[in-house]
């Protein structure tokens, strides 16, 4: 199971269904942010990447 069809599971199950998922991902291309964002991902971060990224991501996901 890659990550895009790990969050279209989770997100079937109602635990799941609300809870913000980011992608942490080697993946770079445009197609595949997309289907991961139709999938239910809200943010998509590719590695390497710097620890600021990853905390801009969850700043933008919990604020109000």
């Amino acid at each position: 199971m890659d990550g895009i069809a790990f969050v279209t599971e989770a997100k079937k199950l109602p635990a799941y269904r609300f809870l913000p998922i980011i992608m942490l991902t080697t993946e770079s291309r445009e197609s595949r942010k997309r289907e991961g964002q139709m999938a239910g991902a809200k943010a998509w971060v590719v590695k390497p990447f710097r620890p600021e990224q990853i905390l801009h991501a969850v700043s933008k996901l919990i604020a109000p």
